[in-house]
């Protein structure tokens, strides 16, 4: 028992060294100055960022669409009569005149039947001479001559019809052009209606666009376009179609742009870009990379005014090219951030490092 007391008595006195060596420590005689600068934040130091000054430039503001280049004009020939060909006189891909023969169709007995049809109105005629003649002495009724005189538009019609006929076999071009497709070959039986060939005029071409409903207001008929197609070749042309009924999906409208074409060096069916000129604004030229987002989610660029505090410009974007985007909604002259950009925010204090 007794022995049982005198550890529990050696323990407590332990505890109670411990305690007081603790109290020692970090006894009140410490100076608080010690104890206030373990708690102070270390003061940040301010953030360095790159700028470049950048001046505006007045540049042609444009509108750019894509689209596509088709035929200014085209035509399926079709078959008039029933017949069988026999000739070819224009190959495939051939370039043709107007009223120039691509196809020969057998005339079979149409000859035959316009030299009938010629003798049938040169008969009627001399019976409507008599009648008349007849009518004019009393001795023949008015009804006579008037039958006579319809039996001779009756023959004229048919010889009109006969002569139609004995043409439809020499299938001719209504335009000059290039003959894309040909439908037939040698000994082919055709019946009206069927297709012979497709005619393309290719000495002018149009180019087709949609234009956003924004922008259509800023074009006008006759207005100058600068067309570039996929393959680097380059043409000038003029809108000749704007359309008034906007696309229900898109709410964009069609627009036309006639190409003179007289060499035939542009190809229909290439794709297009569309250069519209609206006039000069004064604008920026920047990289894209400078381009950021403000909190409210507007593009813009990041720049250091006068006070040496960080700026944001929303901007606009005018157009792209290879080597960086204009833009605009930017004061005459600024500082730029051109690296650093990511670190700062608008309204803080910056030192700005100009770069060349």
């Amino acid at each position: 028992m007794n022995r049982s007391i005198y550890l529990s008595i050696g323990l407590l006195l332990l505890v109670l060294g411990w305690i007081l060596s603790g109290t020692i420590m970090h006894s009140p005689d410490e100076p608080e100055t010690s104890r206030a600068s373990r708690t102070e934040p270390i003061p940040l130091q301010t953030m360095k960022v790159a700028v470049q000054q950048t001046q505006a430039r007045q540049t042609m503001r444009k509108i750019i669409i894509q689209g596509e280049t088709q035929p200014f004009r085209q035509v399926e020939l079709r078959a008039q009569i029933s017949s069988h060909v026999i000739a070819l006189p224009a190959a495939k891909g051939q370039s043709v005149g107007q009223d120039e023969a691509i196809v020969a169709l057998a005339k079979e007995d149409r000859p035959a039947q316009v030299a009938r049809a010629k003798a049938e109105v040169a008969s009627q005629r001399h019976e409507v001479a008599a009648a008349q003649k007849l009518s004019n002495q009393g001795l023949q009724s008015q009804n006579r001559l008037k039958a006579a005189q319809a039996a001779l538009a009756a023959a004229k019609a048919e010889l009109k019809s006969a002569t139609l006929a004995l043409n439809h076999t020499s299938i001719k071009t209504p335009f000059a052009g290039i003959l894309e497709q040909r439908h037939v070959e040698l000994g082919t039986q055709v019946q009206p209606g069927e297709p012979i060939a497709l005619l393309v005029d290719n000495t002018m071409l149009k180019a087709i666009g949609q234009v956003p409903q924004q922008s259509v207001k800023q074009l006008r008929l006759g207005q100058p376009v600068h067309v570039r197609l996929l393959d680097g070749q380059e043409a000038d042309g003029e809108i000749t179609f704007i359309s008034r009924l906007g696309d229900a999906e898109t709410h964009s409208f069609r627009m036309e742009v006639a190409i003179p074409n007289p060499d035939g060096r542009l190809n229909a069916g290439a794709s297009a870009e569309l250069h519209i000129k609206i006039g000069e604004i004064a604008a920026h030229f920047i990289s894209p990379a400078l381009l950021s987002l403000n909190p409210q989610g507007s593009i813009g660029v990041k720049s250091v005014n006068s006070q040496g505090q960080v700026q944001f410009y929303p901007t606009e974007l005018m157009r792209s090219e290879a080597d960086g985007v204009w833009v605009t909604g930017l004061p005459p002259q600024l500082n730029i951030i051109t690296q650093g950009q990511g670190f700062v925010n608008e309204g803080e204090n910056v030192i700005a490092v100009p770069t060349s």
